[in-house]
């Protein structure tokens, strides 16, 4: 017979903590994932249909700011579809394999084929985006 008694609480607080973790990144998760296709769906209807080009004169003024939108576009959709991947992955237990990464990043140059700028931009982010999550990933 043990000295001393367990509390009971102690074990049910922390599988109260362990079920709250899970449902805020199944939460997260879908907000991500729901965030990346929006901002896939706007890639596409900005880049691939060129719909601000339309609307947007010689101007070089637009001309700038119709570049920036496609690239940030297309960098939002990394960004969220990336941290979805992760909790993802975080859900399951398994760390994330570079194919999905390179996938992702792959995924999101096609969607820049039609500008050869916001092919260059877009590249430069991208990079940036994946050396700046390798930084802050845990160790």
């Amino acid at each position: 017979m043990p000295k001393f008694q367990k509390d009971p609480r102690k074990e049910t607080q922390s599988m109260d903590k362990q079920a709250f973790n899970e449902d805020f990144a199944f939460r997260s998760l879908l907000i991500t994932t729901i965030m990346g296709i929006m901002c896939f769906v706007a890639s596409i209807f900005f880049n691939v249909a060129e719909f601000l080009s339309i609307l947007i004169y010689q101007n070089s003024f637009f001309i700038v700011i119709d570049i920036t939108v496609r690239v940030s576009v297309i960098l939002f959709f990394f960004f969220f579809m990336m941290i979805s991947l992760g909790n993802y992955k975080d859900l399951l237990g398994k760390p994330s394999d570079w194919k999905e990464i390179i996938f992702l990043f792959c995924l999101s140059l096609l969607q820049t084929m039609r500008n050869i700028y916001v092919f260059g931009f877009t590249l430069l982010g991208l990079i940036i985006l994946l050396f700046y999550l390798y930084l802050i990933q845990e160790s």
